[in-house]
């Protein structure tokens, strides 16, 4: 074995061995482009990718993804098909439409791939004479956002009016069956602490993402807010009882409760006591609570962040006329 790779290796350091080597590779190559450049027919593949679907369709099962054909070209042309496949495109637009039924015919078929394979390849034939299409139909309606958050404000500062949320819904398109079973879109939540100063943050929707084929007009809102610096003002309110019987007068003690209000400055300022009312229900007295009735602020201003009234129950006697 050793002497004959000995033999070979001084071979090879010959002259003549090497222009004989040489000339057999030329030889071979241009033996290989004439095999190459001849015409041949033979069956390929083309992947196939479906464009311009109706708006107002979804697929609900993709069709053949792949395509078997058959062409006259030169051997080139199939060297390149076998090493990268061909990507073909087929117009859904051009379908057909019978009954229920959308499809594609041969002769659509075919005057598509031809228009898309160069002018050195004959499409011959391949394996499809009608393509089908199972869509489903697409609905469309508007879901409100609601804004998950949690916030810690500084201290005495408040959030004057409601969280803004921009946009405030988002259009949902997709199968009927799916997006019937949505009423609300909840973002990711928004946790901020210790606000001081208003704010505006851009925050992702919680989408459902798993379902198939439907589209959402939007993936994020922005939320946004007021933070102002509050007060507190202590104002008086006349208690008002309610349900007494005919021919009875009640006297409380006292007649008029305070109620501690927080708000912004120029809310407070605006406060008037017939923005107040607090109630005493004497249907709602019994044995047990004896000369003593509960009382609740029933009306206040909204522009307030809180009201609340500095006790939940008076003493009263009865007077009858």
């Amino acid at each position: 074995m050793k002497p004959l790779i000995e033999w070979i290796q001084t071979g090879l350091k010959k002259r003549k061995v090497k222009v004989f080597l040489i000339f057999l590779l030329c030889a071979s190559l241009a033996w290989f482009i004439n095999k190459l450049s001849q015409s041949y027919t033979s069956n390929t593949t083309f992947h196939v990718t479906y464009i311009n679907i109706p708006p107002k369709y979804l697929l609900a099962n993709t069709p053949k993804k792949e395509l078997q054909v058959r062409l006259t070209a030169a051997g080139f042309q199939f060297l390149g098909y076998h090493l990268k496949p061909k990507q073909m495109t087929l117009d859904v637009s051009k379908m057909m439409h019978k009954d229920s039924n959308y499809y594609l015919t041969s002769d659509q078929i075919r005057i598509q791939l031809e228009a898309q394979i160069n002018n050195y390849s004959t499409l011959t034939d391949f394996d499809s004479d009608i393509i089908y299409f199972d869509f489903t139909s697409l609905k469309s309606k508007k879901v409100p956002v609601k804004a998950v958050v949690d916030f810690t404000y500084a201290s005495n500062h408040i959030l004057e009016g409601k969280i803004g949320i921009e946009p405030d819904s988002i259009q949902l398109t997709g199968p009927k069956s799916q997006i019937d079973t949505i009423h609300v879109i909840e973002t990711e939540l928004f946790k901020q602490g210790d606000l001081n100063d208003s704010f505006s943050n851009q925050v992702s929707l919680k989408l459902p993402l798993e379902l198939n084929g439907t589209k959402f007009s939007d993936y994020s809102v922005t939320i946004s807010g007021t933070v102002v610096k509050f007060s507190e003002q202590v104002i008086e309110v006349p208690i008002t009882v309610i349900n007494l019987p005919k021919d009875v007068k009640v006297r409380t003690f006292p007649e008029i409760v305070q109620v501690r209000c927080q708000g912004t400055l120029s809310n407070l300022k605006e406060l008037k006591v017939g923005d107040f009312t607090v109630v005493a229900d004497y249907s709602k007295v019994s044995q047990e609570t004896d000369n003593r009735l509960s009382i609740t602020l029933e009306r206040y201003p909204r522009t307030l962040n809180n009201a609340l009234i500095t006790t939940n129950e008076i003493e009263f006697i009865l007077r009858r006329e």
